[in-house]
């Protein structure tokens, strides 16, 4: 079971309370998780911002790469996605940016890459091809050949329902219909969960079911490493 945790960025200073109380709950209960990290906050971001990513990094979770901006580029006079409408040139320079600020500000790899929005098009793997570190690719929905080890989406199976609300009995009736798979990976955003303290109580819900199941909880690039 792979933990998607979606959109970490840098707010007023500070490392958002959604996020920590996820990574409190996730170390006291010795579970894996994969920080989604929106890679130009490492520009503006101060040096407490950077250790409490490092930190994570040093507990076993994996920090992965959520694109540059998270934006939406204004394209022929239309708003697209970072990776979905854009070219080529657009989308490797936004993908090595983030990866060389993580280097520089970090000291991290980033090995997986996870699109905003789980948005891409045809240049995307083209565009991961040119950066042999990233390993493995989270949901990718497109049908373009790529050399990354792609880690599926299941709809079905998800933390939210809707997306930011989590809800432990549909995840759970998902889990059900798909626990013979060999991997789920579920996606969540941890940022959401604070202002209705009842959404953290249901992710809570997920992770302890999930325990009591025996599940084995890992990360993207532990599980491509496991494969080869």
């Amino acid at each position: 079971m792979i933990l998607k945790l979606d959109d970490l960025w840098y707010e007023d200073g500070l490392v958002h309370p959604g996020w920590v109380q996820v990574f409190q709950f996730l170390k006291e209960e010795e579970v894996q998780g994969t920080i989604g990290l929106v890679c130009n906050s490492l520009e503006e971001g101060r040096d407490a911002y950077f250790q409490w990513i490092k930190d994570r990094k040093s507990e076993g979770h994996e920090v992965w790469h959520h694109g540059y901006c998270h934006c939406k580029p204004v394209v022929k006079e239309k708003a697209e996605r970072e990776f979905r409408g854009t070219d080529y040139t657009y989308q490797y320079e936004h993908l090595s940016r983030a990866s060389e600020l993580a280097k520089e500000k970090l000291g991290i790899t980033l090995r997986t890459f996870g699109a905003p929005y789980n948005s891409t098009n045809e240049h995307t793997a083209k565009a991961l091809d040119s950066l042999p570190e990233i390993k493995v690719w989270l949901y990718k929905e497109t049908t373009v050949p790529t050399s990354k080890q792609v880690l599926k989406r299941i709809p079905e199976v998800n933390i939210e329902y809707p997306v930011h609300v989590p809800d432990f009995l549909k995840f759970k009736e998902g889990y059900e219909k798909y626990r013979s798979e060999k991997l789920l990976v579920i996606q969540g955003h941890p940022r959401s969960w604070v202002e209705n303290p009842e959404r953290f109580e249901e992710f809570k819900r997920i992770v302890l079911f999930l325990k009591s199941e025996k599940v084995r909880f890992t990360t993207p690039y532990d599980y491509h490493m496991g494969m080869e």
